[in-house]
């Protein structure tokens, strides 16, 4: 079997080391967010993806400023982000702690902010040598080229961290419950995951909101890199404002549903007419005629969903991968990080 699936299948161990390492590490963690009052969340590619989401739910669910930039941007137009900088603490999200951008970048931004922390799943990064604060997780490390288990041992870090310096009992069990039923999920999920990607699909849509947006974002980003075929994100009612009129039978919609709530369901209706294959995933069944219904099988928070959400995405990705003649371990022309020297033209 390739390495892309076994790092997939392996997402449930890593899963509970990272909840252990963070239980470790907590003092640590604590102490350096009793002293932050915004923060910038940092990362390319996959992590800017994670960041996105990381961004979303602090701001959501603390108050504090918050935002979420690429790498890239910020090394390109560091001067323009000096008042965001200002007072703010850098959280790099880096699976090799080795990208370019980002290690150029915080040497750019250093007159503008002096603290930064780092999740990476490396050691000995030189991303460390920034950084006040190293959250490392090797276990977590995907040696395949497209990221797996690592954008979501990142989520639910991120995810866990909040919920613990919330005190919101909810969320940590939620955590946990995932955690400790991680293999059943997704030994539930793979025969779906196969007829899914076995249908004539070319193109794939997913959907989510709120603090979703980013791991959603990079489900998006998996079929891209694993499948290679083009995809897109969109927030669930956004996508009618333009998106829909690409729709077709040639479609796969991939909704994360917050719940059973009627705008998203009609919607979900509207797309069916249009011919467009539709997987709704929730945390329960929903039940609706032509639309293919994937559940967690327990209530779940609104961030947790994420979790079981992005392993859904990897899954049928990977599955659609022996249709499309993708080598999902090595997609060509994508490297598993990025070197640029400060003198590139690229």
């Amino acid at each position: 079997m390739s390495l892309t699936h076994n790092e997939i299948m392996g997402t449930a161990e890593a899963l509970r080391q990272t909840s252990a390492y963070i239980e470790e590490r907590w003092e640590s963690v604590t102490r350096f967010l009793s002293e932050r009052k915004c923060f910038v969340f940092l990362g390319s590619g996959s992590s800017f993806s994670l960041a996105r989401s990381l961004s979303a739910m602090t701001f959501m669910h603390t108050g504090l400023p918050c935002c979420a930039v690429s790498a890239g941007d910020l090394l390109l137009h560091t001067p323009r982000y000096a008042k965001i900088l200002n007072n703010a603490s850098v959280i790099c999200i880096s699976r090799s702690g080795q990208t370019s951008e980002m290690n150029m970048a915080l040497d750019a931004v250093k007159p503008y902010c002096d603290s930064f922390a780092a999740l990476v799943c490396a050691a000995d990064t030189p991303l460390e040598a920034h950084c006040g604060l190293t959250l490392r997780m090797p276990w977590a490390f995907d040696n395949s080229v497209c990221q797996t288990r690592t954008v979501t041992n990142f989520y639910f870090a991120g995810a866990l961290i909040l919920a613990k310096q919330l005190g919101d009992r909810t969320l940590i069990e939620d955590l946990t419950h995932i955690t400790d039923n991680c293999s059943g999920f997704l030994e539930r999920a793979a025969k779906p995951a196969y007829d899914i990607a076995s249908r004539p699909w070319t193109h794939c849509v997913v959907l989510a909101d709120a603090e979703l947006e980013g791991i959603a974002d990079e489900g998006a980003l998996a079929f891209k890199e694993i499948c290679q075929l083009p995809s897109n994100y969109y927030h669930i009612l956004d996508s009618r404002h333009g998106p829909m009129v690409l729709f077709n039978e040639r479609t796969l919609l991939l909704a994360a549903l917050g719940g059973k709530d009627p705008l998203e369901l009609d919607y979900l209706a509207d797309m069916r007419g249009k011919g467009s294959l539709i997987t709704a995933f929730s945390d329960m069944p929903i039940e609706m005629q032509g639309i293919e219904s994937i559940s967690y099988g327990r209530r779940l928070s609104h961030i947790a969903l994420g979790l079981p959400f992005i392993m859904l995405c990897q899954l049928i990705s990977f599955h659609k991968a022996a249709h499309t003649g993708a080598d999902p371990d090595r997609p060509s022309g994508l490297s598993s990080w990025i070197s640029l020297s400060k003198e590139s033209d690229v």
